[in-house]
């Protein structure tokens, strides 16, 4: 029984002095820099981070408008005839002076030529009176008579050329001709709509913009364009006329942009969605996952020497996911993941980004 005493006391000392050594490990440890530094670096919160770029940020408005051929004119007949020929066909590309349509014209052919011979008569009795009259055998009455007769005839023959140019139309610019209803031996006069003509080597879009960005407006500023009918496709123009005046009714400003045509995809009367540059700039970016809100500020977190620091930012325009931030330089080490666990000063180890992450 007395064995069996001393052997518990042995075993309590034993665990007694076990406990004061642990419980001097600890408190040499809690005093020891180095330990500490040992538990701050285990309790380092895992982190993965993204480069703040510099990236381009455009101002934009946005409408709606159509499209215009830059010379578009209806043809009509000059004079009332018979339709002796038709010599186009819808789709054709003319030059300027090219003939379309030629009316009967046998009767102002005959009125021209006999025009002509009545000139010829005029001017050989005026050249003889002169000869004449050199030698006194002329009185100036009666040249002056011969002169005004001469230039009578010339009048008239003047006046038959211009019936005989009206009994043809031609083309008065380059163009594309429309559809056409004309036919040889059809009477027409000068109501009767003969064609379209449309100059689609530029085209012009009309639209029109918000009174608010007036003082903001010029031409030249780039403006892209968009059509359904090319859904895959974007056009460039630049703003070449703008309105001199604010409608009353919309409170908006009416402006026109031309747009190269060369290879003629579009045409007049095309719904078109127009995107008007205003301004441009440079500025640095962050995704957008990288913002956080605390009362009204924004805010990113960086790394700086092994710590996450918190810097109020402001924000600006999105493009692809990033989002224009003031207060942050280029290249700064942005904190974007386990931003929910992350308090300014927490001390943080860098993952690297995965390779699809990377390129968001």
């Amino acid at each position: 029984m007395r064995s069996l005493r001393i052997l518990i006391g042995v075993v309590l000392l034993v665990a007694a002095s076990f406990g004061g050594f642990v419980l001097t490990g600890d408190m040499l440890a809690a005093t020891d820099p180095a330990a500490g530094n040992r538990q701050r670096s285990e309790a380092a919160l895992v982190v993965q981070t993204r480069p703040a770029e510099l990236l381009c940020f455009a101002e934009t408005v946005e409408a709606v408008g159509s499209t215009l051929a830059r010379h578009a004119v209806t043809l009509h007949p000059s004079a009332s005839g018979r339709v002796d020929e038709v010599l186009f066909s819808a789709g054709q590309r003319v030059q300027e002076g090219d003939l379309l349509v030629r009316l009967d014209d046998a009767e102002a052919r005959a009125t021209l030529a006999s025009a002509e011979a009545t000139v010829a008569e005029a001017e050989a009795a005026f050249a003889r009176l002169e000869r004449l009259q050199t030698t006194g055998s002329v009185t100036e009455a009666n040249l002056e008579a011969a002169r005004a007769t001469l230039l009578r005839a010339n009048a008239e023959r003047d006046m038959a050329e211009t019936v005989l140019r009206d009994r043809r139309l031609v083309a008065p610019f380059d163009g594309v001709v429309g559809l056409s209803d004309l036919a040889r031996g059809q009477l027409v006069d000068s109501s009767t709509e003969v064609t379209t003509l449309d100059d689609l080597s530029v085209i012009q879009v009309a639209f029109a913009v918000p009174e608010r960005y007036y003082a903001r407006l010029q031409p030249g500023q780039s403006v892209a364009l968009t059509s359904p009918a090319f859904p895959d496709r974007s056009f460039t123009g630049t703003i070449s006329a703008m309105a001199t005046r604010v409608d009353q009714t919309t409170r908006s400003v009416g402006l026109r942009a031309e747009v190269p045509n060369e290879d003629g995809l579009l045409t007049a009367g095309m719904y078109m969605q127009a995107t008007l540059t205003l301004d441009e700039r440079e500025a640095p970016a962050v995704p957008e996952r990288a913002l956080s809100v605390s009362g009204g500020t924004s805010y990113v977190h960086v790394v700086q020497d092994g710590v996450a620091r918190r810097i109020a930012v402001t924000t600006g325009r999105l493009r692809d996911g990033m989002i224009e931030v003031g207060g942050l330089e280029p290249g700064a080490s942005v904190i974007v993941t386990n931003l929910q666990r992350l308090s300014d000063g927490d001390p943080v180890e860098i993952e690297p980004l995965r390779q699809v992450e990377a390129a968001r």
